[in-house]
């Protein structure tokens, strides 16, 4: 036994304890009137738990639903009750209110209410009671065991998917066998061709027969910093660049580059949901000044907290990334039958 078994055995001892006392009932649960389908992971950092939700969101829009999004707003500066962040037709907060990640999703999704909340159950009844919604999505909800949730899909990175096992070794926020709690599965940034049976077994060791969807990610569009218009990829075609993020998961964004053709000469990365200051921007510049490079590239996420104004001359691009479903039907199966989302 190392020195870390006995800490990763309290922690999963009492992630359980916290688990069986929702399940028994003793800790209360929540219901909102609208269905819930939750979107989460096991793991700490990035696995494209918001990739996801837009995802979703996107399908249930243009199938003509009334969609709400609850988000914690980690790392915003918003700790209270329910803070709108989209009304579904304009952007009412900054970054540095609700997080990075829920101006993301209300940017992607221009047509969905959004809303950050300590308390999501909160957001979701004074949504419902101010707007009227068909559903809503629970962003990083899978340990939010306070509110009841239809639907509860756990996303799982299949590049790291269990991401070396309990703290203080590893990223687990919870036990394996919480598995159980899901309804499916979405292994993310798969790869097209390659099998992930091995993957799905060792799932399935939990739940047998739970479905297990496959998404891979892609770059889909570029947009200048403080700009709007979405622009093609062919706006870098040959162009060298500095690319820059404070993401859970690095490796996976400068793969996504590649794979798409931009040409990558120097990476700088940050902690995850990093606040940009002035210094941080002044090294970015001068990494470029010293690679003689006039443009750099970012996620949208890190987007939301810069200013092209410090980068002087040097253009700054964030890249739109988007999840692309093998079986996009079985997803939509799961969002209108087992959430009991009618479909219109």
């Amino acid at each position: 036994m190392d020195l870390f078994s006995p800490i990763a055995s309290l922690f999963g001892a009492a992630v359980r304890l916290r688990g069986w006392g929702y399940a028994a009932g003793l800790l209360r649960t929540a219901r909102l009137q609208a269905p819930v389908i939750s979107i989460g992971n096991l793991t700490m950092g990035g696995t494209g738990k918001t990739p996801t939700t837009i995802a979703l969101g996107k399908l249930l829009l243009d199938s003509g639903h009334r969609v709400a999004v609850l988000s914690r707003g980690y790392k915003g500066d918003h700790g209270g009750g329910p803070l709108l962040v989209s009304d579904g037709q304009c952007i009412q907060a900054t970054a540095n209110e609700a997080g990075d990640e829920a101006l993301v999703i209300a940017r992607n999704l221009p047509r969905a209410l959004v809303a950050v909340a300590r308390k999501r159950a909160q957001a979701g009844i004074w949504l419902e009671k101010h707007f009227g919604v068909d559903v809503h999505l629970l962003d990083d909800g899978f340990q939010h065991l306070q509110l009841h949730r239809d639907l509860n899909l756990l996303v799982i990175d299949a590049t790291n998917p269990f991401g070396g096992g309990l703290p203080p070794r590893g990223r687990l926020r919870e036990p394996l066998d919480a598995i159980c709690r899901a309804d499916a599965v979405i292994l993310s940034r798969t790869e097209v061709g390659y099998s992930y049976d091995e993957l799905i077994e060792g799932i399935r060791r939990y739940k047998p027969d739970i479905p297990c969807l496959l998404a891979h990610q892609k770059l889909v569009t570029l947009r200048r910093l403080g700009e709007e218009e979405e622009l093609s990829l062919e706006v870098l075609s040959g162009v060298a660049v500095v690319a820059f993020a404070g993401i859970g998961n690095p490796s996976q964004f400068l793969t996504t580059l590649s794979k798409a053709g931009i040409r990558v000469v120097q990476s700088l990365f940050f902690p995850d949901h990093h606040h940009y200051r002035a210094p941080d921007c002044q090294r970015l510049v001068r990494e470029c000044e010293k690679l003689d490079v006039k443009a750099l590239i970012t996620t949208e996420k890190d987007a939301e907290k810069l200013s092209a104004a410090e980068f002087g001359i040097r253009e700054v691009f964030a890249a739109k990334l988007a999840f692309e479903f093998n079986d996009p039907h079985q997803l939509s199966r799961l969002m209108f039958d087992v959430a009991g989302v009618a479909a219109r």
